[in-house]
């Protein structure tokens, strides 16, 4: 009677482990994919974070040109000299191209800083998507497993059963 039963407690036994293993596989995916989630909110944080920080240097950049030319304006104006023409003028005019060159550095910065964080929330997505998918397979894998072990018991009994009559 004893004979038998072995080909189904041993069945059991490995459908157990199969499904523990299974469980635990998806579990990990599932924590994966929580992890790669929370990195791609991160680096989409970082992104905006890039963007204010850039349009706070734009315009600071701006009022600092601003405060240049004011002090070049009132220079010339308390030597008697008008900033419509001549080295005035020149100096306003420069002042505003290096102005202008910084701002245009400035925004470059920040177009590479935003697009660094977006690739890495899309590399963080594509990782959660990854996750998901591996859980999924971890799943599917699992109940193969699992059936194939049943069957395999169920073939080592009949076996066995038919041998003992």
């Amino acid at each position: 009677m004893c004979g038998p039963a072995l080909p189904i407690i041993a069945a059991g036994l490995a459908v157990a482990g199969q499904g523990i293993s299974t469980v635990s596989a998806m579990h990990q995916a599932q924590y994966q994919r929580q992890a790669a989630l929370r990195q791609a909110e991160l680096e989409r944080s970082a992104a905006r974070d890039a963007q204010d920080e850039t349009t706070r240097a734009i315009q600071d950049q701006y009022r600092q040109m601003a405060a240049e030319e004011g002090r070049q304006r009132v220079a010339a104006a308390a030597g008697g000299v008008g900033v419509d023409f001549g080295t005035a003028a020149d100096a306003v005019d420069s002042t505003r191209l290096v102005g202008d060159a910084r701002v245009t550095d400035l925004a470059a910065q920040g177009t590479r800083a935003v697009r660094q964080a977006d690739a890495g929330a899309a590399f963080a997505m594509g990782r959660a998507s990854a996750a998901s998918a591996q859980r999924q397979t971890a799943l599917l894998s699992g109940l193969v497993d699992m059936s194939q072990s049943v069957l395999s018991g169920a073939r080592q009994y009949g076996a066995m059963r038919a041998r003992i009559g």
